[in-house]
């Protein structure tokens, strides 16, 4: 969304201009409120471009950012900076470092902006600069024997003992320790404050700490009147003295670990015997990251330090895979090597590659293609040939539409507007056209351009002006809605007649003088421009200096509200869309710039030219970022491709064309086009993922990204999962799984399956392995964080219809189309079966559930029988008989001895199943209640997936289900946990999942089942409680395709869907869309977990800690034997 016309022009003022006449000062208050609604105005423009309130995304920036907020950072006071440095656009920091909020004091005296202020925020900034880091433990002790509590005068003495010798006793300086004291209790009153009422008032703004006049803070010497370490510890943080752990990853700095600390490390690892287990490992690792931990424990930061600990708990458990409690230094360092292997694994399917189109160009051209846009919105492809008086547009496919032949001359430029439908032809018998392509393409209008003819064009969608450009460097904007309602509104015109030019002119440039691009410099034009005295900022070509220049392209600005123009005088002029203003010249080419084009996801502009090179600029600032070598021909053109890929395509005469990614600076691919002598034009058509290049005649290329924008995979979904430990979400299709960070909503890892496709996948309880079931029949297990092999499993005979994880057995269950049910264990190096259960269906076996706390195992069928089993043994406990059609899924309702169902006509059941003790429900193995999911009165659509969610309070019972249309439901069924008179049941007690045993259905038995389910004297699914007990709570539209995976989770509360419409979604309970796991696109990420939530639950954080403090004991008595040893034998040897 574009920046309005006020606040463009607040947040891109130019420089020195104009002095204005001597104004009012506005009071504070008005003051105030304009720059709250400015700041407002910036935010929903970030909100609605996809930033949050760390910047343009949550994760780290790239190169390009970088260098623009170094660019930014490193120059003068300018408007478009917020304070400390940092573009409003592109913030660094989230106001966390140098700058905070505080609260506005709307004091009439201004003095938040004097000169004393200004030199105490300076001095302030110098001392903490210069404090000693080292002895930040001895200031933290002196702060405790102080008791902690100091007052200004107590204060002021503290900090000037860690002032340097020439410094003691300066009366300046004693009085910015008294005014830090006083801000100091401000602060802390207003966060108390503030969190008393939930939040900051109205009245918070964002100022810098050294702007912020406390004159109210000196007065409060009180019992509250008092600073502690806490306190000034949070000002160190906040002013950037120190970092602790700020985005800090064990994990990716153990990747980049200098050589020489290797050693010693693999040293501390033979200490132990080259076999550590957790506590170990986390006491060694705490040594390898002492400067952190320590920090953290100065500062009071016991969080933090905690989420350090989970880190290295998390990254244990990573690394064990097999889930042992030993890790050697060779598996250490392998999973490092793992690790970086899939740092960068994301942006592979972000990389677009080109390839030879198959649409051709078999038409025989009369000459050579001198210049060829892409008309946007009307979707066509205009050119014109070398001294042909023709316009011709073709379709993307290369295929002709129409031809526009009115010309007394050669066509020079064409544009399009899609606003008023209009094609817009410059000719260079000095007239433009204007085309309704609404209307058959029938002329409204010519207008004669008097003196010369307009070389380039560009419409502004931000300033709703058509803008052209002259050999002279004269730019001009056209009022268009003046085209279409004035006067003599479609007339008829002779050849070469046209209107005056000056009656369609827009107020800018009607008046002089007029915008002209020019090779100037900057400051004389400046000076000279202001000499004017015409109060209004306009182009250095305004001043008529000799040098104008030959326009070669315009190009709009539109996050920015500006335009830029480049042409053979080497510079590139930006402009504002709305007052033809001029901004700021780019100067740094060589030779003439020919092309540019704009990154929205970047914000960078680019240009190429005569000189070979392609360069990356800062618009905002005017500076170039980084210069990109490679073509040995002057440019003719450069396109981006797509809006959020990051990524350019450059075209040079020669025909060589290179694809560029932004973040990096590196070819990622170059292609030298065939057929061509000499290439004249170059097109880019992002709809239909094509360019084209041309000289006589157009050669198309085709390209193509491994993922959509706003798409989760190529393929149909089969299966998405969400692991909370490891924060990290799991799609598969059938070719390969992707591995999401839930935090960034970046892919992490992909584990390729080419085997066979893929039917189903698991995870294990901790989420590192996954193990993969495909249509071979074979389960193969990778490690869920680098996707590296580990093994596979005992397989089936044909396809595994599903796989489940036996939390805290570490065993498998699979079942297959060849009718049996397997328990595998897991836990060994070697594939290893437990028990198995062979013709368990007269059919192919479609979905299987499991309860531990019931130790049941249940099997549906497209032979319409439900089978539950004992998990122990595969013994048969009973068979559920009343659907009429194929089962496509099962739950367990837990904690109650329940089971849900669907099949292929839209039925769900649920039923009253054996619990594992006690007395039986009354209705047992039979159904309790059913309804059926209707699409509409007339027909109901199969269920696919169920998911029942139980909570104690009420206590209440809902049941999700998605289905074969795509939409979910949710229903309400508490009433049937009254009516039917069902309590919870105790778990399974007595537990053993490692027993062996092998059970023989005979074929006959499982086929008698199987007709007496479908025999008509079985009624069915015949209900046994009789009241209305299910309730539609709500429903919506999902997917476009078949729902497959349905999951509902408790934290954070969500409900997961993916479907055949190769999407994956997440949902609040009652529908309403959070975000959608894609590689890229334009849906911002949304997902309520950030990177400071370990994922380990507190009681087993805590327990880890107290054996990791116990192992810490051990070996700080152990170093100080050991030193008391060395002290005697040294004695010894002295003596």
């Amino acid at each position: 969304m574009p920046l309005s016309a006020s606040t463009s022009r607040k947040l891109d003022a130019p420089g020195p201009g104009p002095v204005p006449e001597p104004q009012r000062k506005q009071p504070q208050d008005e003051v105030l409120l304009e720059r709250r609604r400015v700041l407002k105005e910036v935010d929903l423009v970030l909100q609605q471009s996809g930033a949050d309130s760390t910047g343009i995304g949550s994760a780290g920036h790239g190169p390009t950012m970088k260098a623009l907020l170094n660019q930014c950072t490193k120059t003068s006071l300018a408007p478009e900076m917020a304070h400390q440095g940092e573009h409003r656009l592109l913030p660094t920091s989230g106001m966390s470092r140098g700058e905070h909020l505080v609260r506005s004091r709307l004091a009439s005296t201004g003095a938040g902006d004097s000169a004393s202020d200004s030199r105490y925020g300076l001095r302030l900034d110098a001392f903490l600069r210069h404090l000693d880091k080292d002895r930040l433990g001895e200031l933290k002790e002196r702060f405790i024997a102080m008791g902690n509590a100091l007052t200004s005068e107590e204060l002021a003495d503290l900090l000037a003992g860690f002032t340097g010798p020439a410094d003691q006793g300066n009366a300046e300086l004693k009085e910015m320790f008294l005014r830090l004291h006083a801000q100091l209790v401000a602060d802390e009153a207003d966060s108390a404050g503030d969190s008393e009422s939930g939040g900051p008032d109205v009245g918070v703004v964002a100022v810098p700490v050294e702007a912020a006049f406390l004159t109210e803070a000196k007065e409060t010497e009180g019992p509250e009147g008092v600073v502690t370490w806490t306190m000034f510890a949070k000002l160190l943080l906040e002013r950037g003295v120190v970092d602790v752990v700020g985005g800090f990853n064990i994990v990716t700095v153990l990747g980049h670990l200098d050589l020489e600390k290797i050693a010693p490390l693999q040293d501390e690892f033979k200490q132990y015997r080259n076999a550590l287990n957790l506590e170990e490992f986390v006491v060694v690792m705490k040594r390898q990251f002492r400067h952190s931990f320590e920090l953290a424990r100065l500062l009071d930061l016991h969080g933090e330090e905690r989420r350090l600990l989970a880190q290295l708990v998390n990254l244990f458990e990573m690394i064990d895979i097999g889930g042992k409690n030993s890790l050697s230094w060779e598996e250490f360092t392998s999973f490092l090597v793992d690790q970086g292997m899939t740092e960068d694994v994301h942006r592979e399917f972000n990389i677009i590659r080109f390839s030879r189109s198959t649409s051709r160009d078999d038409v025989a051209h009369t000459s050579y293609v001198e210049k060829a846009v892409y008309l946007k919105n009307y979707d066509k492809v205009a050119f014109f040939e070398q001294g042909c008086r023709c316009l011709k547009l073709w379709t993307p496919d290369l295929v002709p539409y129409r031809e526009i032949r009115d010309f007394t001359q050669t066509p020079l430029c064409v544009e399009y507007i899609d606003r008023y439908m209009y094609v817009v032809v410059a000719c260079s018998d000095l007239t433009l056209s204007f085309y309704d392509s609404d209307n058959n393409l029938k002329l409204v209008r010519r207008v004669n351009t008097e003196k010369t003819a307009q070389l380039v064009m560009c419409w502004s969608e931000v300033g709703q002006v058509l803008f052209t450009a002259d050999h002279e460097g004269r730019i001009f904007a056209t009022d268009v809605n003046a085209v279409k309602f004035g006067a003599g509104f479609g007339r008829s015109y002779e050849a070469g007649q046209g209107d005056p030019w000056r009656d369609f002119l827009a107020p800018m440039s009607r008046s002089e003088p007029s915008m002209r691009h020019s090779d100037g410099d900057d400051n004389r034009l400046r000076r000279e421009a202001t000499s004017l005295g015409s109060g209004r900022m306009t182009g250095p070509g305004s001043l008529k200096v000799p040098g104008g220049s030959i326009v070669l392209m315009l190009l709009e600005l539109p996050v920015l509200a500006q335009m830029a123009s480049c042409g053979v005088d080497r510079n590139v002029m930006i402009w504002d869309v709305f007052t033809g203003v001029w901004k700021r010249t780019l100067r740094g080419h060589e030779m003439g710039v020919r092309c540019m084009a704009f990154a929205t996801s970047t914000k960078v502009l680019v240009t190429g030219g005569f000189d070979y090179k392609l360069m990356v600029w800062n618009p905002y600032w005017g500076k170039s970022i980084h210069t990109l070598h490679g073509h040995a021909a002057p440019i003719i053109g450069i396109e981006v491709l797509g809006s959020s890929a990051g990524q350019v395509v450059s075209a040079d005469s020669a025909g060589s064309l290179k694809t560029w990614d932004l973040a990096t600076y590196q070819c990622l691919q170059t292609i030298v086009v065939e057929d061509v002598l000499n290439l004249r034009a170059f097109v880019s058509i992002p709809s239909h993922k094509r360019v084209l290049a041309a000289d006589r005649k157009f050669v198309a290329y085709d390209y193509q990204n491994n993922g959509m924008a706003d798409q989760t995979d190529e393929a149909p979904i089969i299966k998405a999962i969400y692991n909370p430990r490891l924060k990290v979400f799991i799609s598969g299709c059938m070719s390969h799984l992707r591995i999401w960070d839930a935090v960034t909503g970046a892919i992490k890892c992909v584990i390729p399956h080419k085997d066979s496709e893929i039917t189903d996948f698991c995870v294990d309880d901790r989420g590192r392995k996954v193990f993969i079931a495909d249509h071979n029949g074979d389960v193969s297990v990778h490690n869920s964080t680098t996707g590296c092999f580990i093994k596979k499993l005992i397989g089936h005979k044909k396809e595994v219809s599903g796989v489940i994880y036996c939390t805290g057995d570490r065993n498998i269950i699979t079942v297959s189309w060849d009718k049996s049910v397997v328990v595998h264990d897991e836990s060994q190096e070697a594939p290893k079966i437990w028990r198995q259960a062979v013709n368990v269906h007269h059919d192919d076996i479609s979905c299987v559930a499991f309860s531990h706390h019931l130790g049941l195992v249940a099997t549906g069928s497209i032979d319409c029988v439900i089978s539950l089993r004992e998990y122990e043994r595969l013994r048969t406990v009973s068979s559920l008989l009343g659907h009429k059609t194929g089962i496509t899924a099962l739950a367990f309702v837990e904690p109650y001895a329940a089971l849900a169902s669907a099949d292929f006509g839209g039925n769900v059941a649920i039923w009253s199943v054996p619990a594992p003790s006690g007395k039986q429900h009354r209705f047992v193995n039979h159904v309790l209640t059913r309804f059926i999911n209707m699409m509409s009165l007339e027909a109901s659509a199969s269920v696919n997936c169920l998911n029942p969610v139980y909570e104690a309070a009420g206590p209440t019972f809902h049941l999700y289900t998605g289905d074969e249309d795509g939409d979910v439901r949710a229903w309400d069924l508490s009433q049937l946990l009254t009516v039917a008179g069902l309590e919870p049941c105790a778990p399974k007690a007595d537990w053993d999942g490692w027993k062996k045993d092998i059970v023989e259905i005979p074929a006959s038995t499982t086929a008698a089942i199987a007709r007496k389910a479908v025999a008509p004297e079985t009624p069915e699914l015949k209900i046994h409680v009789e009241a209305q007990v299910v309730r539609q709570l709500c429903s919506w539209r999902a997917h476009s395709d078949s729902v497959r995976t349905l999951k509902v989770y408790s934290s954070p509360q969500f409900v997961l869907t993916a479907g055949y419409d190769h999407m994956v979604k997440i949902w609040t309970l009652e529908g309403q869309l959070l975000t959608v796991l894609r590689a890229y696109g334009q849906i911002p990420w949304h997902f309520p977990v950030g990177p400071d939530m370990d994922g380990l639950d507190e009681d087993t954080l805590d327990e880890v800690l107290e054996r990791v403090q116990e192992v810490d004991r051990k070996y700080d008595l152990a170093k100080a034997a050991m030193g008391g040893a060395r002290g005697g034998a040294a004695a010894l040897t002295d003596g």
